[in-house]
């Protein structure tokens, strides 16, 4: 055997001649697909083949990347390797005339727990119809199949897990977010009738601009001047008077059916009170008030860990 041994292109070097295997490691050939990537200032991963480098580079004008919580996530999980998915579709359950049993549907999904509120309005009304904690082992909705069976418990809602997602993920790996999103201003024409860019409208939330033609809300249609009717559900405006054209309303709007992604990447904050209660004990005061007392096993990990790293007002 010679000094210089070529097999499938890789070089092998011996100092004198005797037997010498090798395994070949798998190289990325450079192509049209790195020239993308870097455009997006997106590497390959070592060893990544085309198709998965590809899906990652189309992510990136998905999932947008920024100094937001989703943005964060989404440039964690990509840089990574992973993708964010959609896991799991919650809707509305209609009553016999079509229309939502809840009147004001929101849901919030939190770092430690899923809220459903049957009636939620902006100045602080509320009714909780389900609270499904995520957070630990021991949780109702801990797995992403037992969080789905909770919510088709409730009256209100019912939920279904995406094909081709495992039921045994964890559901505090679910991006946290609401249902309830706002418009800013929505345009009313010169029409008796107007209808909103939106559905399931949040009673209680609409202003209008112009007062003189909003002033009275009826149930039924108009029939006098300042008189105006909403159809809530489908987002419907009547008015007796015809607005401008040139002034509109802001309103909150709940997202119907709303789609919850998963990522394997977890994102807490130490700003977030739904977070930070569970890493510290709960102490009850003489008033009855339950208030967080010492660092827990968790949170005593994490705070040291931190201290340790950034060492403020610790061992210096």
């Amino acid at each position: 055997m010679g000094n210089n041994v070529h097999i499938q292109g890789f070089s092998f070097y011996v100092n004198t001649p005797s037997e010498v295997s090798g395994k070949p490691t798998k190289q990325s050939i450079v192509n049209q697909f790195d020239f993308l990537g870097d455009i997006v200032s997106l590497k390959r991963l070592q060893g990544e083949s085309n198709v998965d480098y590809k899906q990652r580079i189309m992510d990136v004008s998905v999932h947008l990347g920024g100094p937001t919580y989703n943005g964060v996530v989404n440039n964690l999980t990509r840089d990574l390797g992973l993708l964010r998915e959609n896991a799991v579709l919650i809707e509305l359950k209609l009553d016999s005339s079509g229309s939502p049993i809840a009147d004001n549907p929101r849901i919030d999904i939190l770092p430690q727990k899923v809220i459903l509120y049957s009636d939620w309005r902006p100045d602080g009304t509320e009714t909780i119809d389900e609270e499904i904690r995520t957070y630990s082992p021991d949780d109702t909705g801990y797995f992403l199949s037992d969080l789905v069976a909770a919510i088709n418990t409730s009256s209100c809602f019912s939920a279904t897990i995406y094909s081709g997602i495992r039921p045994n993920l964890h559901s505090s790996n679910l991006i946290t977010g609401s249902s309830d999103n706002i418009i800013r201003k929505d345009i009313m024409t010169s029409n008796n009738y107007n209808k909103l860019v939106a559905s399931n409208i949040i009673h209680d939330s609409l202003s209008f601009d112009e007062n003189d033609i909003f002033k009275t809300e009826v149930s039924v249609t108009p029939t006098s001047s300042g008189e105006y009717m909403i159809d809530y559900v489908n987002g419907k405006v009547y008015t007796y008077d015809i607005p401008s054209g040139q002034l509109g309303v802001y309103y909150h709007y709940a997202l119907f059916p709303i789609t919850i992604d998963y990522t394997p990447i977890r994102l807490y904050s130490l700003q977030d009170e739904n977070f930070t209660d569970e890493l510290f004990d709960k102490y009850t005061q003489a008033s009855g008030d339950e208030v967080n007392a010492l660092p827990n096993t968790e949170g005593s990990e994490i705070y040291h860990q931190l201290y340790k790293e950034m060492k403020v007002f610790w061992g210096e």
